[in-house]
C-alpha cells in the first residue's frame, strides 16, 4: 500500500523519501473491506485513518463503517492505473461501475494500460499441448479442430462450426447466461465445448450438457490446462460473455491462435477486440 514505503521501509530511508507509488486497480469489486475497529492492528500512524475510513452499502464483513484498503491506496498513491483504457472510463462513469469508489477515482488522473499475455506459453509455434504447431502461414485449424472434437467425444467434422468457452463459472464471467443461451445455440449446426470450474450449481449444469445435447455440447467442470490450450487452438470461435471484464486475457490467447473472439462490450474487451477486424462485440448483454 502507498503509505508503507515511508512508514515501514526506512532503512535506508533516503531511497523511499522521494519514491513515487503507482497503484493498479485490477478489479474494482475486490476492495479489501474490514471492520473499522481493526485499524489499530495495521500499526500505521493515526494520520492515515481518514484514508481508510469508508461507509458503504455492504453488510459484510460488518455493516456501515469499514476499513477500505483500495480507497486508501487510491488516495495515498502518486498515480492510479488500471488494466485497460475502457475499464478506466467505466470506473468513473457511475457509482455502480465504480463500486462506490467512482467519486474518489474521479479525483485522480487514472490511466488504463492493457494487460499483456505470456507469449511464451501462448505460442502456437511451440505450444507443447497441441499436436500440430502452426503460425499465420499454416492452415492447421482443421486438424486442430478434429483433435478437439475427438478428445471431448463430439462428431469429428471439420465443417461444423465449433464454439468454445473457458472461464470461471460465476456471474461475472456470464456463465449463467451462456448456459441459458445453449438451447437456442444448438438449434444451429454448431458444436459447443465449455471448460471451467466455480459455483457448484453451474458445474452441475455444465455436466448435464452432454446428456441433454449429446451430438452438440460438452461441458468439462475441472481445471485442465492441456484442454484449455486445445480449445483455444481448435475452436473456430471463443465466447467471452462477461458482465464486466477489467481486461481479460482469454481473448488475446484466442486471437494469437486464429480463433475468433465473440465478446461482451465491456472493459478491456472493447479495447482489444475490434468489431469485424479481430472479432465481434455482442453489444447488449442478453441471451
Amino acid at each position: 500500500i502507498a503509505m508503507l514505503p515511508e512508514n515501514h521501509y526506512t532503512n535506508p530511508k533516503e531511497i523511499y523519501e522521494t519514491a513515487k507509488v503507482a497503484f493498479c486497480i485490477h478489479n474494482i469489486a475486490y476492495q479489501g473491506r474490514f471492520a473499522f475497529a481493526d485499524f489499530s492492528l495495521l500499526n500505521l500512524p493515526e494520520e492515515f485513518k481518514g484514508s481508510f475510513d469508508f461507509i458503504d452499502g455492504y453488510d459484510k464483513p460488518v455493516k456501515g463503517r469499514k476499513i477500505n484498503w483500495m480507497k486508501a491506496g487510491i488516495l495515498e498513491s502518486d498515480k492510479i492505473l488500471t488494466v485497460s483504457p475502457y475499464y478506466a472510463q467505466e470506473l468513473v462513469s457511475s457509482e455502480d461501475k465504480g463500486v462506490e469508489l467512482a467519486n474518489i477515482i474521479r479525483k485522480t488522473d487514472i490511466l488504463g494500460i492493457v494487460n499483456g499475455m505470456d507469449v511464451q506459453e501462448w505460442n502456437p509455434l511451440t505450444d507443447k499441448y497441441i499436436a500440430t504447431k502452426f503460425d499465420a502461414s499454416t492452415d492447421a485449424k482443421p486438424l486442430l479442430k478434429e483433435a478437439l472434437q475427438a478428445e471431448v467425444g463430439l462428431t469429428v467434422d471439420r465443417n461444423i462450426p465449433l464454439i468454445g468457452f473457458i472461464g470461471r463459472l460465476e456471474e461475472q464471467k456470464g456463465s449463467d447466461i451462456l448456459v441459458e443461451a445453449i438451447p437456442q445455440l444448438v438449434k444451429e449446426n454448431v458444436q459447443i465445448v465449455i471448460l471451467g470450474t466455480g459455483k457448484k450449481a453451474m458445474e452441475k449444469q455444465l455436466l448435464e450438457l452432454e446428456t441433454k445435447y449429446p451430438e452438440k455440447a460438452r461441458g468439462v467442470a475441472k481445471f485442465n490446462v492441456p484442454l484449455a490450450h486445445t480449445i483455444i487452438a481448435g475452436a473456430d470461435y471463443l465466447l467471452v460473455p462477461s458482465r464486466f471484464e477489467p481486461c481479460g486475457l482469454i481473448q488475446l490467447h484466442a486471437m494469437r491462435y486464429g480463433t475468433i473472439p465473440i465478446v461482451a462490450s465491456t472493459g478491456g474487451l472493447v479495447d482489444t477486440v475490434k468489431e469485424g477486424y479481430t472479432g465481434f462485440q455482442m453489444g447488449g448483454f442478453n441471451v
